[in-house]
């Protein structure tokens, strides 16, 4: 299937869901997350931020852990022009405010980080980048609300970068047929059933 093909029928699909439908998968993948990878072992940790008015997983149940049991520099994202984010740090008594998309950002831009300075802070240190998605397949690769942000953020990354998708939906039954060279490619993604792992590349 497509690109286009997949954001059509998983933006349907998720909406089905509901949300206790997404409250439920959110809880799933929570527990997975913190059960099946060593959390403990990476900072920073950068999380993705929902877009309730789109259904996706409700990652402030993943910021409280972190606060409450973990230790790690945590990031979120600023949404800026030319599909570019700027990496700003975030605490427990962060104050956030939705974008003209709905996304919720942190109101602190001043202590923000472009894309490649971001990853030259912690090049030497193991990095979770926390991937928002609306589709993925086998093979690792995602599909995302096709504006690129991630895909350019991800341009950057270290190899000691690890990227875990997270879907409130299953893998896609084919390949996605018109993946490009400079598309996010996943470590692993996480979906209420399971923990996928994909070959390194």
């Amino acid at each position: 299937m497509t690109k286009a093909e997949i954001r059509i029928k998983n933006k349907i699909l998720r909406k089905s869901l509901g949300m206790p439908g997404i409250n439920t998968g959110t809880e799933k993948i929570h527990g997975l997350l913190f059960s099946r990878i060593m959390v403990h072992r990476f900072s920073p940790i950068h999380v993705f931020l929902p877009i309730e008015k789109h259904f996706e997983p409700n990652t402030f149940k993943i910021l409280e852990t972190l606060f409450a049991d973990f230790a790690p520099d945590v990031f979120t994202s600023i949404s800026l022009e030319n599909s570019e984010l700027l990496h700003v740090p975030i605490f427990s008594n962060t104050t956030f405010q939705n974008n003209k998309w709905g996304i919720p950002e942190s109101l602190n831009k001043e202590a923000g980080l472009r894309s490649k300075a971001f990853f030259e802070k912690y090049k030497n240190e193991d990095i979770l980048i926390l991937v928002p998605l609306l589709g993925f397949d086998k093979t690792g690769h995602r599909v995302g609300y096709g504006k690129g942000y991630y895909d350019v953020f991800l341009e950057h990354k270290t190899e000691k970068t690890i990227t875990i998708g997270i879907s409130l939906l299953e893998v896609e039954d084919e390949e996605i047929s018109d993946i490009s060279a400079t598309d996010c490619f996943l470590n692993y993604c996480i979906t209420p059933t399971k923990v996928w792992t994909f070959a390194q590349k």
